[in-house]
């Protein structure tokens, strides 16, 4: 067992040491403008390694067609700008999907400072009279649904919201 062997190198025939070799000299000659190119067409940095390492990676692997063009540079940045046009499509493809799956939450203005105020009101009626209010303005609750949610008569719910109605007016007009 040789010592290269030992230790995990493959050596490579010698056609392949120098196609190995010129594509590495492309490599390094090429990558800071591809880099340069990836990221302002990604907008990120590791985006734009990202996407350069796949490009280099199809060159490597076709490199013996590759490597007898005249400029494998340019080969390099088209492939690069198909890596970025696949990426961009990837993507609008998953905004997509996730506009769809997200839910739009209906959003309503702020309340105003009365309808704060005659809430706070109500939250500080008895227990039953400020449920019957509840339902009846927030809930949009006829008085028969009323009684049947609480288990009472309907005239009990009509005084209850009655009362109630004297109550808030008295503190409004008392506030003004």
């Amino acid at each position: 067992m040789s010592a290269n062997a030992a230790v995990g190198v493959t050596l490579l025939p010698p056609e392949l040491i120098s196609l190995a070799a010129t594509f590495e000299d492309t490599y390094r000659r090429e990558y800071p403008g591809l880099v340069a190119v990836a990221t302002a067409l990604t907008g990120d940095f590791r985006d734009g390694e990202d996407a350069v390492q796949d490009t280099m990676v199809k060159a490597f692997a076709r490199w013996s067609d590759v490597g007898r063009l005249e400029r494998p540079g340019a080969w390099c940045h088209r492939v690069l700008l198909n890596v970025c046009r696949g990426r961009w499509r990837r993507k609008r493809t998953e905004e997509r999907f996730w506009s769809r799956r997200r839910r739009e939450e209906p959003s309503m203005p702020e309340p105003s400072a009365d309808v704060v105020l005659f809430w706070t009101l109500v939250r500080d009626l008895p227990s039953r009279p400020r449920m019957s209010v509840t339902l009846h303005f927030a809930g949009e609750r006829t008085m028969a649904d009323i009684a049947s949610i609480l288990g009472v008569p309907e005239g009990t719910v009509r005084s209850d919201i009655a009362r109630a109605r004297v109550v808030i007016t008295d503190a409004l007009e008392g506030r003004s």
